[in-house]
């Protein structure tokens, strides 16, 4: 049976304003680098922070990844990443967007996507003039975009949309996708999650129920769930898993933004899971996840059906 005494125990640390555990990782690496002194051309690497920070190499890859796209580091081939900036020239902004309250614009611009209004390609000038927003307050809200997977610089000139599950149809078609693998993934020969790694999941989850739920943008909401169902596939070792489940997750952020559903219910049920995880008793964890996942698809489904008003469609 689920530990319930795990479930109603408060988190022991203080958790940063992040989406995912990569961007948690970023931010400390900047941190560090700070307080090391870092130099431009200084090597990082993976394993080094690995170290330093008690996770795999694989969040540390995704980190590094993250402070490129912020041209805070650049990959050089075949030798890894290295620092651009001087450490005392890193500015802590430019990671806060990670966590931070989500922007009324940066909302509108989820709507009016789902919504059907907005063309594939645009332009900065296009975005500046229909939402009334600075270039820099755009441009900040188009690299979170980027960073979640959505939306592409094209080569010189203008912006793209990312495919994505914008009908209730496919969106509930991708939860039926996520019922195969999902449980699956749980039952396969060698399915384990470190210790500390299930640790940290039950902190970030119980930082929900203590006010995340209410306090967190709706995107680090999502991507916390999103991270906790990752790191759950993840223990399959078997890349197909992951795949599949990362490229249906960057498909369906758009639907989730404007579906609300019962928060405090999902989360403790994420708790539970672990409860069993930790028992190794994967063939119940199995059929809990997969229970898990079909209430979600079907209350989504429902409240993804409701008709909402129309708009005309701007180019």
């Amino acid at each position: 049976m689920p530990n319930s005494s795990a479930m109603s125990s408060k988190s022991r640390y203080q958790f940063a304003e992040v989406t995912s555990l990569a961007a948690q990782l970023a931010s400390q690496i900047v941190e560090h680098l700070r307080t090391t002194n870092g130099r431009i051309g200084d090597h990082l690497t993976e394993q080094d922070f690995a170290t330093a920070f008690r996770v795999s190499r694989t969040p540390v890859r995704e980190a590094f990844r993250i402070l490129e796209s912020m041209s805070v580091v650049e990959k050089r081939p075949n030798r890894g990443y290295f620092l651009l900036r001087e450490a005392d020239a890193l500015e802590s902004q430019e990671l806060q967007m990670v966590g931070e309250e989500e922007d009324p614009t940066y909302i509108q611009i989820v709507e009016d996507r789902v919504a059907g209004i907005l063309s594939d390609r645009f332009t900065e000038n296009q975005f500046i003039r229909r939402y009334g927003v600075s270039r820099s307050q755009l441009i900040k809200l188009l690299v979170k975009m980027q960073h979640e997977g959505w939306v592409e610089r094209l080569p010189g000139h203008g912006w793209e949309f990312q495919p994505a599950l914008s009908s209730p149809e496919v969106y509930d078609q991708a939860y039926r996708f996520r019922l195969l693998i999902e449980p699956s993934a749980l039952l396969q020969p060698e399915y384990s999650i470190a210790p500390d790694t299930i640790a940290l999941l039950r902190e970030q989850q119980q930082a929900m129920l203590d006010g995340g739920i209410l306090s967190y943008s709706r995107s680090k909401t999502f991507a916390t769930c999103v991270n906790f169902h990752e790191t759950i596939v993840a223990g399959a070792k078997n890349p197909f898993f992951n795949e599949a489940l990362k490229r249906i997750n960057r498909l369906r952020s758009l639907m989730e933004y404007r579906i609300p559903v019962d928060r405090i219910q999902h989360t403790k049920e994420h708790l539970e899971l672990l409860d069993l995880i930790e028992e190794s008793d994967f063939a119940q964890a199995s059929q809990f996840l997969y229970q898990h996942i079909e209430r979600a698809r079907a209350q989504k489904a429902r409240i993804a059906m409701m008709p909402r008003q129309a708009a005309p469609r701007i180019s």
